[in-house]
C-alpha cells in the first residue's frame, strides 16, 4: 500500500526545435499518510475505491484520513472547475441537465459559518447558464469572478464578469448591457481560463486547434479583446501566469507537455500584440496536461503540471532555464502504478470517461510552498507535504460518500448528466460508485480545505492529527 513518485530529468529544447521528451523515470516510494484519530481509512491500494466496495455498499460511507468533513452544500451536484473566494465558494452546473434542475445557472454558496454552507444566489448570465466549463475563476486581488461560455457546441460568444470583492455572496455582474444579465460577446470557443495576477486580463483557450484570447478588463463594465490568436498546436488545454504576467504557462492535450510563452506584449498592452514561444517540455506517460501553477522550491522557479489522463499524476518542472525546462519530480497515488491496471479497470468500469486520475491542484502558497492539495477522478482529494520534493508524502484524504442513490436528484452534476457520464457510462450513464473531484482545493486559514466535488457539491474540510502543521 505504497504510492509512487517519479523523480525525472528532461530535456527541454528552444521554442524553434521539437519539443524534448522526457527520459525514462527513476521510481522512489512514497510514504502513505499515518492515519490518526477519528479517520476512516481506504480499504485498498491508495487512492482505490475497490470494487469489492462499490458493489458492497462500503463506498456510500467514504474515506478520510486526517481530513473531516465540517460541512457542505451538495444541491444538484456541480460541473468542472468551482472556485472559492473570501467565504464564498461558486459552484457551476452542467448544461445538459438544465430541463431538469430546479436551481439553474451558477450556484453562490455562502460559507461564512463553514459547518453551515448555504446557497446565496444564482448567477444566470450566458457563460453561467450555459456552463463555464474550466474557465470559472475567481481574481483575489482585485475580487472579479469571470468565465466564458465553454464546452461542446456551447463553447462560443459568452464572457461574463463579476464584482465579488464588496459581498462575495451577492455577485455583481459588471458587463451586462443595460444593466441586464445579457454581456457582450467577447471569446470564441471558450474551454479553460485564467486572470493574469494583477486582474486585468482574463485569457481564455479554446476547444480545438490552439486557439486562444486575452480580454483587457482593465475597466471589468467593458472588457474588449486585445488578442486573438493561436498558442499551443495542435490542442492546447488549461494555463497560469507569472506573478508579472509576462510568461503564460500552457499545457497541451496531445502530445502532453507545457509551452512557455512570452505574453509581455498584451501584459504592457503592445498595440497589435503578439507572443513568443520560448521553451517547451513533453513526455510520453500521461495524456491531456491539464493545468500549471508557478510555485517556487529551494530558489528557483518551477511549475506543477498535472494530467487529466493516462496515469500521468503531477509533475514538478524546473523552469530556471525558460528555454529548457526540466521534469525533476512526478507524483502518483499507488493505484496509478503499472501493476494495478486490470484493477483500476475493474473498479472504475461503469463510472464514465474518468479513472482514477489527477484534475485540479493548488499549493498552499506560491514561494515555497509545504502542501499541495490536488482534486483526484474518483480517488477524491488528496494532500501531499511537498518541502523536500525527493521525499514527498501523503498526509492526508477525504474521498467523499458514493451518490449512486442519488442521480436522480444530481441534474447539475457533470458526472451524472454531463458528456462524461455517457461516454465510459453506457446507455444509463455513469454508476456514480465514486465521486469526481475535478476543482482545486483552496488552502483557508491554517487547517481547512474548501473543495468541490460534482457529486457532492462544496464541501468545507478541516486537516486534523498534525496533517494542518
Amino acid at each position: 500500500m505504497l504510492g509512487v513518485a517519479i523523480a525525472t530529468a528532461a530535456a527541454g529544447l528552444p521554442a524553434s526545435s521539437t519539443a524534448a521528451e522526457s527520459e525514462t523515470p527513476m521510481v522512489n516510494l512514497v510514504a502513505e499518510a499515518d492515519c490518526g484519530p477519528g479517520s476512516q481509512p481506504e480499504t485498498g491500494v491508495q487512492g482505490q475505491m475497490p470494487k469489492a466496495d462499490r458493489d458492497s455498499g462500503r463506498n456510500k460511507l467514504g474515506y478520510w484520513c486526517n481530513l473531516i468533513k465540517l460541512g457542505g452544500y451538495q444541491g444538484e451536484g456541480a460541473a468542472w472547475v468551482n472556485p472559492s473566494y473570501d467565504t464564498c465558494a461558486y459552484m457551476a452546473t452542467a448544461f445538459l441537465g438544465t430541463l431538469g434542475k430546479r436551481s439553474q445557472g451558477t450556484q453562490v454558496i455562502d460559507v461564512s459559518d463553514p459547518r453551515n454552507p448555504r446557497l446565496s444566489t444564482n448567477l444566470t448570465s450566458p457563460a453561467m447558464f450555459t456552463s463555464p466549463w474550466e474557465s470559472l475563476k475567481a481574481n483575489e486581488k482585485r475580487g472579479l469572478l469571470a468565465g466564458v461560455s465553454g464546452g461542446g457546441a456551447l463553447g462560443a460568444l459568452f464572457f461574463d464578469v463579476y464584482d465579488i470583492s464588496q459581498d462575495c455572496a451577492r455577485p455583481r455582474i459588471l458587463n451586462g448591457v443595460n444593466g441586464t444579465n445579457l454581456t457582450m460577446p467577447a471569446n470564441v470557443l471558450g474551454h479553460e481560463g485564467e486572470w493574469a495576477p494583477d486582474g486585468n486580463t482574463y485569457y481564455a483557450s479554446g476547444l480545438v486547434g490552439g486557439s486562444f484570447s486575452a480580454i483587457d478588463v482593465s475597466d471589468p463594465t467593458k472588457p474588449r479583446m486585445v488578442f486573438t490568436g493561436l498558442a499551443g498546436i495542435p490542442a492546447n488545454h488549461g494555463f497560469s501566469l507569472s506573478a508579472d504576467g509576462n510568461r503564460l504557462y500552457m499545457t497541451r492535450a496531445a502530445p502532453p507537455g507545457v509551452d512557455i510563452f512570452d505574453v509581455s506584449a498584451i501584459q504592457s498592452r503592445v498595440p497589435a500584440p503578439t507572443i513568443t514561444q520560448i521553451g517547451s517540455v513533453s513526455w510520453s506517460d500521461g495524456l491531456f496536461t491539464q493545468h500549471t501553477i508557478p510555485m517556487t522550491y529551494q530558489g528557483k522557479p518551477y511549475l506543477v503540471a498535472v494530467d487529466e489522463f493516462n496515469n500521468g499524476g503531477v509533475r514538478f518542472i524546473d523552469i530556471s532555464d525558460e528555454r529548457n525546462p526540466k521534469v525533476t519530480h512526478q507524483l502518483k497515488l499507488g493505484i496509478n502504478a503499472p501493476e494495478h491496471a486490470a484493477e483500476r479497470i475493474e473498479d472504475t468500469a461503469g463510472n464514465g470517461f474518468f479513472g482514477y486520475e489527477a484534475h485540479y491542484c493548488s499549493v498552499d502558497r506560491a514561494d515555497e510552498p509545504r502542501k499541495l492539495a490536488c482534486g483526484w477522478f474518483q480517488s477524491g482529494v488528496r494532500v501531499f507535504d511537498i518541502r523536500d520534493l525527493s521525499q514527498v508524502k501523503e498526509i492526508a484524504y477525504y474521498n467523499p460518500p458514493a451518490q449512486s442513490d442519488n442521480k436522480s436528484k444530481l441534474r447539475g452534476s457533470e458526472h451524472a448528466y454531463g458528456v462524461g457520464a455517457s461516454i465510459g457510462g453506457g446507455v444509463t450513464g455513469a454508476n456514480l460508485t465514486a465521486d469526481w473531484c475535478s476543482s482545486p482545493p483552496r488552502f483557508v486559514g491554517s487547517d481547512q480545505l474548501w473543495v468541490t466535488c460534482q457529486d457532492n457539491g462544496f464541501l468545507a474540510l478541516q486537516l486534523t492529527n498534525g496533517a494542518q502543521g
